[in-house]
């Protein structure tokens, strides 16, 4: 219910602005296609490529009643999906107010320049909208129906912006970001990577790009890895676990410092990760709350573990990947100088990188369920 009445109340503010501010403020709320989010596919079949952009918009078919509808159009650019979207819509459209761009992995595996183009140029674009890459057809996931919002394009905002609470991921998969990492010198794009399981909208993992072009798709569990060499005060959880009855597991942030050095021509890279947070779950230890030794013993045992799965996962990305998935190209070049025939992604993956993981905790929640009882009681 709350998301309909913040809905209704976005609606109305805009509604509200067209009338006191647009030559056509005369209106009505029906005869507007306000648009929730857009959906990009590539049409590969055809001698020339073609693009299918799905605009999932508003509709009022009563009185506080809010459904949706989806405006399909074809072309052989994004441009001219525009003029298609207006022969099968009798309804004057409105960019500003979606939530989502959802590109496919053909249009994002093709390049995703055009698109960035025409986004950059429109003085419409809302830059915090988000923006992801599905599996399959994005109008496909446009067009699913939630049960919790109007559109799904709602829903996926709800998803990404709860989602910054885990898994180490940031908040920077807004256009703007997009905008900043695809042109900018030893920066590099990713963006969540989402499926439909169960009939549900997911985010499965994280997709890396080179440039303009998607380079590869990591699964949730290597991408927290990602994330966590990758953002500054970020949040998620860390687990040491022996067996499936024996674990610990710590809810906290990551604080990230990147130190680079040149020497003899060839950059070195230490990236120090502090971790700190909250025991959320403990069935390892039974003494942990009476015995600091064993706290001892625990965060030197995960920062081994973590470091561990930084290194495969840098190991990967120098060897697999190919490409400088941290960013670490930008304090390279903060540090040496700028140049943008530089070739950072090959300086990266050449480079030597040194991660220093240090945890702290801060609490252990508010007890222990399995603990060590005084023998003397």
């Amino acid at each position: 219910m709350k998301r309909y009445s913040i809905l209704i109340i976005s609606i109305s503010c805009i509604v509200i602005y067209l009338i006191f501010n647009s030559s056509k403020g005369n209106l009505a709320i029906e005869k507007i296609d306000i648009c929730s989010g857009l959906s990009f596919d590539l049409i590969t079949s055809s001698p020339i490529n073609e693009y299918n952009v799905g605009a999932s918009t508003y509709a009022f078919p009563q009185k506080d009643k809010v459904s949706s509808v989806i405006l399909d159009s074809i072309a052989k650019n994004i441009p001219d999906t525009r003029s298609i979207r207006s022969t099968i819509s009798s309804k004057e459209f409105l960019l500003g107010l979606q939530k989502v761009f959802i590109f496919s992995e053909d249009v994002s595996a093709s390049g995703i320049n055009p698109i960035i183009d025409i986004m950059f140029s429109n003085q419409q674009m809302n830059d915090s909208t988000w923006v992801v890459v599905c599996k399959g057809k994005a109008v496909d996931m446009l067009k699913l129906k939630v049960e919790d919002a109007v559109t799904s394009s709602d829903h996926i905002d709800g998803i990404i912006e709860s989602s910054i609470e885990q898994n180490f991921m940031s908040g920077d998969y807004k256009v703007v970001d997009v905008f900043v990492r695809v042109g900018s010198e030893g920066r590099d794009l990713v963006l969540p990577y989402l499926e439909i399981l169960n009939n549900k909208i997911t985010i499965t993992g994280m997709v890396a790009f080179k440039k303009d072009k998607l380079l590869a798709k990591m699964p949730m569990e290597e991408a927290r890895y990602m994330n966590f060499l990758r953002n500054n005060k970020v949040k998620g959880t860390l687990t040491l676990q022996k067996d499936s009855q024996h674990l610990v597991s710590t809810y906290g942030k990551v604080k990230r410092k990147v130190r680079c050095e040149k020497i003899n021509g060839k950059y070195k890279f230490n990236i120090d990760l502090e971790f700190s947070g909250t025991v959320v779950s403990n069935t390892m230890y039974k003494d942990f709350m009476t015995n600091p030794e064993t706290i001892a013993k625990y965060t030197h045992e995960l920062e081994e573990e973590t470091k561990k799965r930084c290194n495969e996962f840098i190991n990967k990305m120098q060897n697999g990947y190919k490409t400088d998935c941290l960013e670490l190209g930008r304090d390279a070049a903060a540090a040496f100088g700028r140049n943008l025939e530089t070739d950072w992604d090959n300086i990266v993956c050449s480079a030597d990188i040194n991660v220093n993981v240090k945890v702290m905790v801060n609490n252990l929640g508010r007890g222990q369920f399995l603990f060590e009882k005084n023998k003397d009681n």
